[in-house]
C-alpha cells in the first residue's frame, strides 16, 4: 500500500484526528502586512544580497520535541502524554550565520540566552567571519527574539557602527 493510499484512508477515518502537540501564535493581519511590504521593498535586490548575513540561534533538547510535533490520535483512546524529566533531560544550544560568501563555524552557548549573552556571542564572532561572508560592508540580519532587540544590544549595534536588520526593519548606521 502506498503512503498516499494510506494517508487518504486515515484522512477518512473517523476515529483518528491529525493533532498537533501545541499551537503556536497565528501572525495578525498586521504582521502580514509588514512581511510583505518588507518583500516588495527588497525584490529588486541583485548584488545587494551579497552583503547580507543571516544569523539564528537553535536550542535542541536532549530528551524529547519542543512540543511541535504531530501524531495521529485515536479518537477512541486518551490522548496521549508526552512526558519530560522533572528537572528536564538538558538541552544544547547553538548560533550560527552564512552568507554569500560561506558559513560562520558553529558556535555552541553554554547557558540560556539572554541579552548579555547574545551580545557576548556577537562580540566574539561576528566580527570575525563578517569579512569573509559578507565583505567589508555588510548586514546583519536577525529575527525580532526579545534579546536581538534588547535596548542593549540595539545601542551595542550603533556603537560598533554596523548596519543591521530585526525581522523585516532596517536599523542603519554607517559602516567603517
Amino acid at each position: 500500500m502506498s503512503r498516499w493510499t494510506t494517508n487518504r484512508v486515515i484522512k477518512r477515518s473517523h476515529i483518528l484526528k491529525k493533532m498537533k502537540k501545541r499551537h503556536s501564535p497565528a501572525l495578525t493581519t498586521t504582521h502580514k502586512i509588514l512581511r510583505l511590504t518588507w518583500a516588495k521593498g527588497h525584490m529588486t535586490w541583485n548584488n545587494e544580497w551579497h552583503k547580507v548575513i543571516w544569523s539564528d540561534e537553535k536550542k535542541f533538547n536532549l530528551d524529547g520535541p519542543d512540543g511541535f510535533s504531530y501524531y495521529w490520535h485515536d479518537l477512541r483512546k486518551e490522548e496521549e502524554i508526552f512526558s519530560t524529566r522533572v528537572q528536564g533531560g538538558g538541552s544544547v544550544m547553538i548560533w550560527a550565520s552564512i552568507g554569500w560568501g560561506g558559513k560562520s563555524s558553529i558556535c555552541f552557548i553554554d547557558r540560556r540566552m539572554n541579552s548579555n549573552g547574545y551580545r557576548e556571542v556577537l562580540k566574539r564572532h561576528l566580527r570575525n567571519i563578517a569579512d569573509s561572508l559578507g565583505g567589508f560592508e555588510w548586514i546583519f540580519q536577525q529575527d525580532n527574539a526579545p534579546v536581538h532587540r534588547a535596548k542593549v544590544n540595539l545601542a551595542w549595534f550603533k556603537s560598533q557602527k554596523l548596519i543591521f536588520c530585526l525581522g523585516h526593519h532596517y536599523l542603519q548606521t554607517s559602516i567603517q
